[in-house]
């Protein structure tokens, strides 16, 4: 399929115009964002024989499908289902069947007969919320069979979910006076709620919904709920004055966001190290290769930090793979590894490493490496002595890989 490009709300006609060329495959989209170049966002929508069956930023596998069924199945935010569920995808990752998955996962009472089409359609209708009429971009189609076989469902059919995305977006466009954005936080009136007539026991969800002041989107999540259902339930409430939307301000309005580190290393105590050694930015962490194209054209970081030895692709192929793409030959990439030895060396500067850091390392230095490569690319634009010379920083060394 030939690569096509679209505006805001042509997205619809173009999937109603081209819907024959979608056999068993992905369909995926680089959408823009206006007036942010390098906010780009990936999307992606799986058919199955012409069927759409899954909606999500990474290809569906066991791991993106165990995420949408976390977000829409209320019984699986539960401590011991959690628990459950790890144990389950462990059992049944090597041979990476969603199959599996489910019949493990319904064995053990954690998955309801229709529960699992139900988190896909509304994972899929909550996409099309976002994305089909606010975003342009550009899409191709991309075949895989393997989908035909390995889908968790049948599939719907494209033409019913746009009439119901169309149904969709005239809901939240009746209501945007009162909310304009799941970002909104809910505020109790607390006198009109003991005077009102609700029942005792809706009256205390209401009190324990609302009470840390979490935004609309944070609590479509925690009740594990489709966000237009809670947008709708919260308008009818403040309709009858039992609270008030509260439109939030955005942190971009008054303050730049630090710089975004994208790191990269299998061990989880290293992320963690990593996360703690770097506290005036941003950091993403991932411990799998398989999954870091596709945070980076997510999120486009402002710098990358690698571990050279991981399973699968080493640190310095990745790096070759990601120097090759145009987008990101002049990211900022900082390889990590106890390999020292000269020849070492060499290989980090010809995979395309902008620098090469010697394991253990401890948090000054990590800091002066990752601030010297901001400055010198344009991201920061002066030295922030308290990152690189504060005695109150703790020195966090590195585990060796």
């Amino acid at each position: 399929m030939a690569r096509y490009v679209f505006d805001p709300a042509e997205l619809p006609w173009l999937l109603r115009q081209h819907q024959r060329q979608f056999s068993s495959g992905y369909l995926r989209f680089d959408l823009r964002t206006q007036g942010q170049p390098m906010a780009n966002e990936t999307w992606l929508l799986a058919f199955r024989q012409g069927r759409l069956v899954y909606s999500g930023d990474q290809p569906l596998t066991i791991r993106s499908f165990a995420k949408v069924l976390g977000r829409f199945v209320p019984r699986l935010r539960l401590g011991w289902s959690r628990r459950a569920m790890r144990l389950i995808q462990e059992r049944v990752v090597q041979n990476d069947s969603l199959t599996s998955l489910v019949t493990a996962m319904t064995e053990l009472g954690l998955l309801k007969e229709g529960e699992v089409a139900d988190a896909l359609w509304l994972s899929l209708m909550t996409d099309f919320d976002r994305y089909l009429y606010q975003r342009g971009g550009t899409c191709r189609f991309e075949v895989h069979d393997s989908l035909a076989k390995t889908a968790p469902i049948a599939g719907f059919e494209l033409d019913p979910c746009l009439k119901r995305a169309a149904e969709r977006q005239d809901r939240w466009k009746a209501l945007q006076p009162m909310i304009n954005s799941m970002e909104a936080v809910p505020v109790l009136n607390w006198d009109r709620l003991e005077k009102c007539s609700l029942s005792e026991g809706k009256r205390e969800k209401l009190r324990y919904i609302a009470k840390d002041g979490h935004s609309l989107q944070r609590i479509a999540i925690q009740l594990s709920r489709d966000p237009l259902e809670v947008a709708q339930l919260f308008a009818d409430w403040a309709a009858k004055g039992l609270l008030t939307i509260q439109q939030a301000r955005t942190l971009s309005e008054t303050t730049p966001k630090p710089p975004l580190i994208l790191a990269i290393d299998d061990s989880v105590v290293a992320q963690e190290m990593m996360r703690n050694a770097l506290p005036t930015y941003r950091v993403l962490t991932t411990g799998h290769p398989s999954e870091l194209l596709g945070l980076l054209y997510r999120h486009h970081p402002d710098l990358l930090l690698m571990d050279v030895t991981m399973p699968g692709l080493d640190g310095l192929e990745l790096c070759r793979i990601i120097r090759g793409i145009e987008e990101f030959k002049s990211l900022p990439i900082v390889m990590m590894t106890a390999r020292d030895g000269i020849i070492d060396r060499v290989k980090g500067k010809m995979s395309g490493a902008s620098l090469y850091l010697t394991k253990p390392i401890d948090e000054i230095q990590l800091n002066q490496a990752v601030e010297k490569l901001l400055i010198s690319s344009g991201i920061i634009t002066d030295l922030n002595p308290r990152r690189i010379t504060d005695p109150s920083l703790a020195v966090v060394p590195l585990v060796n890989s």
